[in-house]
């Protein structure tokens, strides 16, 4: 092995660790950014006659869990593509792309898939929201891309043109899932519709549940201030505020 190889070889390695590293605090750190104030409003929404303790004990284990795993992943992740460029310097391949990307395009297949299969694949509430999540995502972006590549009938219109009957067509079927078979629905997504649509069928005497929270007014009394003199926008739908 020449000096140049050796040196290039030291350099992956050194570069892999650290960005490694770096993924996993990231990925904590997000994980933890993300979940705890998700965690937080919805224990507020639908647990709030339960004990303090209890519900804070969710939380922390929600938010745990969510940190945990991502960045669980993202060491795994980063670290098999740390693994790949490492093979391709010891190999001799030259390495066309920057450090801390895959070095071949099927790599990330590859890493995402191991990575999957040792972090999400156990069935748990955290890790379903957040392969669902995802999911819709590369759903669209798989359309966006055969458009891209000319691949009729989505090189046919932009998403701009599709996107308002895309977003009927979502609303329609979600709504018509859970009026008809709420079960198959995600559970903390059917909880947030039963909460929205069906609690509301039902109320006291004096009528007091139809009485605006103060989160509510709050927000209301805040964004009349800030959009003083344009009122007419609030009510706007096609406007953006």
């Amino acid at each position: 092995m020449t000096k140049f190889t050796h040196d290039f070889l030291a350099a992956a390695v050194k570069h892999g660790l650290l960005s490694t590293a770096y993924g996993l605090r990231n990925g904590v750190h997000y994980g933890v950014k993300i979940r705890a104030p998700h965690a937080l409003v919805m224990t507020l929404l639908f647990k709030s006659n339960q004990p303090i303790r209890k519900n804070f004990e969710s939380i922390l284990k929600m938010t745990f869990v969510h940190a945990r795993n991502l960045g669980g992943f993202v060491l795994i992740y980063k670290g098999l593509l740390a693994l790949g460029r490492t093979a391709h310097a010891i190999s001799g391949t030259p390495l066309l792309t920057p450090p801390g990307t895959p070095a071949e395009a099927w790599h990330a297949l590859l890493a995402g898939w191991v990575g999957g299969m040792m972090i999400w694949a156990k069935h748990s509430s955290v890790n379903e929201q957040i392969v669902m999540y995802l999911f819709s995502r590369i759903l669209v972006g798989l359309a966006k891309l055969l458009a891209k590549k000319g691949v009729k009938p989505f090189s046919d219109w932009t998403f701009a043109q599709t996107y308002p009957y895309f977003a009927a067509a979502v609303w329609a079927i979600v709504m018509w899932l859970f009026e008809q078979h709420p079960k198959v629905l995600q559970p903390s997504l059917e909880q947030s519709m039963r909460y929205l649509y069906h609690d509301t069928n039902a109320w006291s005497r004096d009528c007091q549940e139809l009485a605006p929270s103060l989160a509510s007014v709050a927000v209301t009394g805040l964004i009349l201030w800030v959009q003083r003199g344009k009122w007419n926008t609030l009510l706007d739908l096609k406007a953006r505020l």
